[in-house]
């Protein structure tokens, strides 16, 4: 790093920890890089990257707008929420979210001692109808909108608001003058796991520090309540309500083994606990087009897992999009196996429910792994657990459990 860019970013870390600590405490801890193969920067919850010479073309004000910008996109955990989502429109919509965020820390600074270090760039992406909301909620309501169909003129007006929700081009123009969002360099769920475990510890300290200094402001408190609200581990959720089924009664047929000695002696026995296998079980998959692959294959993966603790008598999965695409059907102690994934169409719920009733099966329980997005079936009179990945569940009957494949 050249002696001129090295003071640029060390001004700019100064100054952020002066009068923004909340944000230059995240400055300070990540890595600076120089890569003149990107248009402006990025960071990947790791290091920021920048280009040098758009560096060189910013003021003070823009310079440390620039890192705060990067900063909010990890504590923001957008490095590591994207998932299977468009990687142009998710940095769109953080954009949109964090920058409300800054445009509350600049008021604040301003209100505080008349100006502020840092100011967005201009044409920035704010709109005042997204506070409150999460950069999923933007990130689904501007796909929603037809983000990244090309329509619309994506001008801002001046004034730090950018119009055409539309237009995924021009929105993209504004979100690369202020540097992007990549993927968190993790190969696994735990991996993952550790960062964000890392990232709240790191957003909590720069709070505290925020707060020591009475220098905190509203939206800070509020991105660390969300950090705060509990979050449920669905597989083990899941597992419970499978354990559930689980017969479990008192046998005579075998001795207490504590006691088998001396009740032997006395020819008497005191009852063991014996478990039963689960009976069948049918588990529907929604492999619609709006459910990915990923989702589908995680989905297997812990029906499998649960089913080699259960060990049903027989397991039926059953595929469906809008009709009954495939079944396989396992017996007790038969390798768990799924070849390929059939459909990806619409969706339709009641053809699984319809399908079993054709079949005449008298399962123990069902089990749906859905998106949610498609009126409700016919309750039967067996048990119903659904494991739905949105919020989009309310109209379901029997037990329902949320799910969040990014745990």
């Amino acid at each position: 790093m050249t002696d001129d860019i090295q003071k640029i970013i060390d001004r700019c870390k100064v100054v952020t920890l002066a009068h923004q600590p909340f944000f230059g405490a995240g400055a300070s801890k990540l890595s600076w890089e120089v890569d003149d193969t990107i248009p402006t920067a990025c960071t990947n919850g790791v290091y920021i990257k920048f280009n040098p010479d758009f560096v060189r073309g910013l003021d003070k004000q823009e310079m440390v707008g620039l890192a705060v910008h990067e900063v909010m996109h990890v504590y923001s955990k957008h490095h590591l929420l994207r998932g299977q989502r468009d990687p142009k429109l998710w940095n769109i919509a953080g954009d949109y979210f964090i920058n409300l965020l800054i445009e509350d820390a600049i008021e604040a600074e301003i209100s505080r001692r008349g100006v502020s270090c840092m100011k967005l760039p201009e044409n920035g992406l704010i709109d005042s109808k997204f506070r409150g909301w999460s950069t999923i909620d933007i990130y689904n309501h501007l796909l929603e909108k037809g983000s990244g169909s090309g329509t619309g003129s994506g001008e801002g007006d001046g004034e730090g608001n950018a119009e055409g929700e539309g237009n995924a081009e021009g929105d993209g123009g504004a979100t690369e003058g202020h540097g992007q969002v990549t993927d968190a360099p993790v190969k696994t769920q735990s991996e993952a796991g550790q960062m964000e475990r890392e990232v709240e510890i790191m957003v909590e300290q720069a709070h505290q520090t925020a707060k020591s200094r009475g220098k905190a402001f509203g939206s800070a408190d509020e991105l660390i309540d969300t950090y705060k609200k509990p979050t449920v581990d669905w597989r083990s959720v899941l597992r419970q309500m499978m354990q559930s089924l689980v017969i479990v009664d008192h046998t005579y047929t075998r001795p207490h083994k504590k006691f088998h000695h001396l009740l032997s002696e006395y020819r008497s026995f005191i009852p063991d606990y014996h478990r039963e296998n689960v009976g069948e079980i049918v588990v529907g998959i929604d492999t619609s087009g709006s459910v990915s692959s990923e989702e589908i294959q995680q989905f297997l993966g812990e029906i499998e897992s649960i089913c080699e603790e259960l060990q049903p008598s027989k397991l039926h999965v059953v595929q469906c999009d809008s009709r009954v695409n495939h079944v396989d059907v396992f017996e007790i102690g038969q390798p768990f196996k799924i070849n390929r994934i059939h459909g990806r169409g619409g969706t339709e719920f009641q053809p699984v429910f319809d399908w079993v009733e054709q079949n005449d099966i008298r399962p123990q329980a069902l089990v749906y792994l859905t998106d949610g997005y498609c009126p409700a079936p016919t309750q039967p009179e067996y048990p119903v657990y659904w494991g739905v990945t949105t919020d989009h569940h309310s109209h379901l009957f029997g037990e329902v459990l949320e799910i969040n494949l990014q745990n």
